[in-house]
């Protein structure tokens, strides 16, 4: 068994490797999306601050180590073999759901994922040991193995946060932005100095001086030499002098901030850097126990046992986990080392990062999540507060007031996501709240604090207004239920993960290795899937053509049709046949393609301006398309959820005579498809006649089709079911024919257009 409980140690390690990984893959949004939405400098310069900030947040970092040891549990009801047990079960539990999180693209908390990882697994072993023939202990004994009271400390902590920093945001930033209005740049040489010396002098000060004070805390007085001996009488000072040496470090940051101003530079920028600095070391010095402090905790219980003689682990309490131990230096450095190269190398990271700075945009665009009877109640029960609210101020305060969040038409165009002003609130509100954490040595969770305070100052910009704040506040209650189930997950997770150790041992720990291998491999598959179906069509082109136009049109049309002719074909045939696999498999695939023109859908507005500075008429041949594709679109939806409706429900098949008009009007469709798509795919019209024959041959056996239907329900040889199913299908396919008889018109006369210049009169409305 010696042997054994040395491979577990060695699994720790290496697992910690991972979880740093999976971690900062999860987390370096919270601390790179101000930096990256204001666009304040390339990104390059923007993970060199970062990476800096990371390694210094990484040294200071050893404070915090104690909550993965005895934080949530009392290590002196359990033996080692207990112990060990649940510091893998939390791993290998944490590095699953975080990998599955990064994979969706969905934020979630490290700090809640390994609370509740621990919590979850100590529960786990705990209820075996209490159930026992040998203990038979009560159950009231449980809050004696786990620490309930500390643990519901650590949790209301945790979640409380949601609510400080979304409120903090919000207000804190309204100030700024009534102090800056969103024409700042005017501002900067007076307010912007001010706002710069407040920004970097509380970051400063909370981040360097009680981020040194945390750490020294841990050595014992005897053991300060040199510059710790110096920090330590140097914080000191500052103790007994806190205003004086405030006043020192303001000052210091007005001059840096006037002579920045005076050589033409824009200050706001630096302060979004050094905040990413900030709170790049925050994240790692409240986080990294997140990532290493198990391993830690499982090597230090290891080497205890192993000093002790190496008695039966069953038997060997741990109750000398509970002392103080210091990290080494050196591992802290490794560990930030790892979470650097993961922040330069991983793919991952980009993938997060578009949840936050969708919801937090300034300006319209695609929203990236639907509403609810819940976020549309909160959006109406909000306007009514505030128009009555409002009704105590005088009108020329609120218009005064309203000056400054009012934007100009240029800055609403731009690329970016929010200006620099609240780039700069973001990161210094974060990481004061983020750092006052790490001194008090409690776990909150850096994604909820960035996240949350993100919300509160979008919402003060006026970002979440009526044509969007449904929208965002129901994507902010589905990223704040994610977390939730996340704790939930964590618990079960980690309980069962404790459990399955603890009674097969070592055919556990080799099953659970290959399911972390399984779920990695296909994390990996799902993801690089995901990244090349999300590939934009337009965003590497700056200026559309007439030209550029009509051959993007091309590209989007060409997979879209072969999809519909494949999904109207199955329809057919599956109704003809009664086929329920065959609908819904054509239902199926109609949602994705359903889903994939969502994303068309949502750039037609951006399309539509990247037009507008060389051809407009490039844009209303984009609008006509688009228009006329969505409406094939919706006919299909029509054709598919009827068919598989009328199957699934097991009413009457089709009669005979139906279902033989129905294969020769597939066939005519088909047919015409096929004419379409020869133009998509060869890009001209030359080879083809116009007016087709085929269209006139398929709306006249529409025509008589039903012509049959009519005769057939007034001699009552059709029901009722039946004949709104022939109907829709007819009518469905007549409109599928006249919207594919428009593209190719549109086509033909586009490209007269482009080679004889001709007047594009017959692209109006």
């Amino acid at each position: 068994m010696k042997f054994f409980y040395s491979s577990i140690i060695v699994v720790l390690f290496l697992l910690s490797i991972f979880d740093l990984i999976v971690g900062l893959i999860n987390d370096a949004v919270n601390f790179l999306n101000s930096a990256i939405g204001s666009k304040v400098a390339s990104r390059k310069t923007i993970m060199i601050f970062a990476s800096l900030g990371i390694l210094l947040g990484a040294f200071l970092s050893s404070g915090m180590m104690e909550v993965a040891r005895k934080g949530v549990f009392d290590p002196s009801y359990f033996y080692f073999s207990d112990i060990i047990f649940i510091f893998l079960a939390v791993m290998i539990s944490d590095i699953i759901l975080l990998d599955v999180f990064n994979t969706l693209g969905l934020p979630t908390s490290t700090t809640v994922s390994m609370v509740f990882c621990l919590l979850g697994g100590a529960f786990s072993i705990a209820m075996i040991k209490m159930s026992s023939p040998l203990n038979n202990e009560p159950f009231h004994h449980l809050t004696l193995y786990i620490k309930a009271e500390k643990t519901l400390t650590i949790s209301i902590g945790i979640f409380l946060s949601i609510i400080i920093s979304f409120t903090s945001g919000a207000f804190i930033h309204y100030f700024i932005r009534s102090l800056f209005s969103f024409e700042y740049e005017s501002k900067l040489k007076y307010a912007g100095v001010i706002w710069t010396a407040i920004s970097l002098s509380s970051m400063t000060y909370f981040l360097i001086v009680r981020g040194l004070h945390s750490t020294l805390q841990g050595f014992m007085n005897d053991n300060l030499t040199g510059f710790s001996l110096f920090i330590q009488h140097f914080i000191k000072w500052i103790h007994h002098n806190f205003f004086v040496f405030l006043l020192i470090l303001f000052s210091t940051w007005i001059i840096v901030a006037k002579i920045f101003v005076s050589l033409g530079y824009n200050i706001l920028k630096f302060v979004v850097l050094y905040g990413t600095f900030s709170l790049a070391m925050a994240f790692a010095g409240n986080d990294l126990v997140n990532f290493i402090g198990i391993p830690i905790a499982g090597i230090q219980s290891y080497n205890i046992w192993k000093e002790a003689g190496s008695p039966p682990a069953e038997k060997f309490n741990m109750k000398s986990l509970s002392g103080n131990v210091q990290v080494p230096s050196l591992v802290l450095i490794f560990a930030g080392m790892i979470m650097i190269l993961t922040l330069w190398f991983s793919k991952k990271t980009k993938n997060i990062t578009s949840t936050e700075i969708n919801l937090s945009r300034q300006n319209e665009g695609p929203e990236k999540f639907l509403s609810n009877s819940f976020s549309r109640g909160i959006v109406r029960f909000f306007l009514c507060f505030v128009n009555y609210f409002f009704e105590f101020f005088p009108k020329r305060l609120l218009v005064k007031i309203e000056k400054n969040f009012k934007q100009k038409k240029t800055q609403k165009e731009e690329s970016v996501a929010f200006d620099l002003v609240r780039a700069s609130a973001n990161l210094t509100i974060s990481s004061i709240l983020i750092s006052i954490a790490t001194v008090q040595k409690l776990p909150l969770s850096t994604t909820f604090v960035t996240f949350m305070v993100s919300m509160g100052t979008s919402l003060s910009d006026r970002a979440w207004d009526r044509e969007s704040a449904v929208y965002r506040v129901s994507g902010v209650l589905k990223v704040i239920r994610g977390w939730f189930l996340t704790g939930l997950i964590a618990f079960t997770m980690a309980g069962v993960t404790a459990a399955f150790l603890y009674f097969f041992k070592a055919w556990a720990l080799c099953s659970l290795i290959f399911l972390i291998v399984f779920v990695f491999y296909k994390s990996y598959k799902k993801y690089h899937k995901k990244i090349k179906e999300e590939k934009p069509l337009f965003d590497t082109i700056v200026n559309l053509t007439l030209e550029t136009t009509l051959n993007k049109t091309f590209d989007i049309l060409k997979p879209i049709l072969e999809y519909i002719e494949e999904i109207y074909k199955n329809s057919i045939e599956g109704i003809t046949q009664e086929n329920l696999k065959t609908l819904q498999s054509s239902r199926n695939s109609f949602l994705k393609v359903k889903e994939n023109f969502t994303s068309i859908q949502n750039s037609l507005i951006q399309v539509i301006l990247k037009t507008k500075n060389s051809e407009p008429i490039a844009g209303i041949l984009y609008l006509h398309i688009y228009n006329k594709t969505k409406e094939i679109i919706e006919s299909s939806d029509i054709i598919t959820n009827h068919t598989l409706f009328h199957v699934i429900n097991s009413h009457k098949p089709l009669k005979y005579q139906q279902k033989k008009n129905l294969l020769k009007l597939e066939n005519l469709m088909i047919e015409h498809f096929n004419i379409i798509k020869k133009i998509t795919i060869d890009r001209n019209c030359k080879q083809i006649q116009f007016p087709c024959p085929i269209q006139n041959q398929i709306l006249k056996k529409i025509e008589e089709q039903m012509n049959q239907q009519v005769m057939g329900i007034i001699y009552k040889k059709y029901g009722t079911k039946n004949t709104f199913l022939m109907l829709d299908l007819l009518l469905q396919s007549k409109k599928i024919t006249e919207n594919i008889k428009d593209i190719i018109l549109l086509y033909h006369n586009i490209l007269s257009h482009i080679s004889s210049k001709q007047d594009a009169s017959f692209l109006a409305f």
